[in-house]
């Protein structure tokens, strides 16, 4: 009986043995399982962080392409406009420019003021002329003023005397 006693005693220690192990191994599946858990659920709380910003990013990316869209159109119509006024410049810049010369300032202290319009003999196919300002009384006074600083000996001829307008 001393054998079989011994082998009953070994087939207990090993059952027992077998036990704690399935103890140990239950107690690390189960240290495992909320671990993993514990994890899953960081995780799940991260995603939710990541899929709200990436929503956020979302809207501010359809919101700046809207304001990108806005932004064109603004820019085409700038363009437009800057077309037409750099067409107009070169309509201004291509007319003739009015200059007026102030020949004696001296003078211009009477109450009115005359356009003499005076051309050179060599010039006479420029029917513009130069314009003068001179201050006189009357457009009589004012040629007579023009005929003495530009005379005729010289070559020049007014052509036309008319009230300056101002502006």
């Amino acid at each position: 009986m001393s054998g079989a006693l011994l082998a009953n005693i070994g087939l207990i220690v090993l059952l027992m043995y077998s036990l704690i192990q399935f103890t140990l191994t239950a107690r690390s599946i189960e240290d495992d399982r909320r671990l993993r858990e514990r994890r899953l659920g960081r995780l799940e709380e991260e995603l939710g962080h990541v899929t709200a910003a990436a929503n956020d990013a979302k809207a501010t990316a359809e919101g700046s392409a809207r304001e990108v869209a806005t932004l064109e159109e603004a820019v085409a119509a700038l363009r437009v406009v800057r077309a037409e006024a750099d067409a107009k410049l070169r309509d201004l810049q291509s007319a003739p420019r009015r200059r007026i010369t102030v020949p004696d300032k001296a003078v211009l202290v009477h109450g009115r003021l005359w356009e003499v319009t005076v051309v050179q003999a060599a010039n006479d196919g420029d029917t513009s002329g130069r314009l003068y300002l001179f201050g006189a009384t009357t457009d009589r006074d004012a040629r007579f003023r023009a005929e003495q600083r530009f005379p005729t000996s010289l070559g020049f001829r007014v052509q036309k005397v008319e009230r300056f307008k101002r502006g």
